[in-house]
């Protein structure tokens, strides 16, 4: 919880540095810290506003994806495997990464945006081999605003549904984890089939 206690105490401009050192570090928890944070924006005790907070920590994670693009720009795949295992990218997950995005550079940056670990070493990946800034810039901006999207409404939803159970337990809770559970089961099968390509 130290991640989330930090963003509420210093905000937004936290929550944009966190979001940005994700892709340097590799141990901010971005979809618990986003989900959190939309939970957090619901219950409006913390005066974070939801439309605020999607711009604010999806440029943040844009700064992080572009800092490390330059990083593999600059200093090539030698240099990553040979210091990538600080943070934790390794030869087998840099092969992995590779391998999908020279498959479809655009889906690729897409698509894993919503895999932990892969999302952090694509922008590395798309340095490397030198994809050009005009189609990077866009889709890795579209990627991010739609990735930080995707979890804080999410957890404005969670915080909604919560609420809506806690009053009609007896009707809801019963659909509620069902859903639940297959939105568990299919992230978890997409990210495993993502990770196996």
């Amino acid at each position: 919880m130290g991640f989330i206690h930090f963003a509420i105490a210093y905000g937004y401009t936290s929550i944009f540095a966190l979001l940005g050192l994700e892709y340097l570090i590799l141990v901010v928890p971005g979809e618990t810290l986003l989900t959190t944070l939309g939970v957090l924006a619901h219950t409006q005790q913390l005066h974070f506003s939801l439309p605020l907070l999607i711009v604010v920590a999806s440029f943040g994670s844009f700064t992080g994806s572009i800092i490390t693009y330059f990083i593999g720009r600059t200093v090539g795949r030698p240099v990553i495997l040979r210091y990538g295992k600080y943070v934790f990218i390794t030869e087998k997950r840099l092969q992995q990464t590779e391998r999908l995005f020279h498959r479809q550079a655009i889906w690729t940056l897409l698509i894993t945006k919503y895999i932990a670990v892969i999302r952090d070493i694509i922008p590395y990946v798309a340095g490397v081999n030198k994809l050009g800034l005009k189609v990077y810039v866009p889709i890795q901006l579209l990627a991010s605003f739609l990735w930080i999207g995707t979890f804080l409404l999410g957890g404005n939803l969670i915080k909604l549904a919560a609420t809506s159970i806690y009053h009609h337990w007896r009707i809801e809770l019963i659909p509620a984890v069902i859903v639940l559970a297959l939105c568990v089961w299919g992230y978890r099968a997409i990210h495993k089939r993502m990770i196996h390509i």
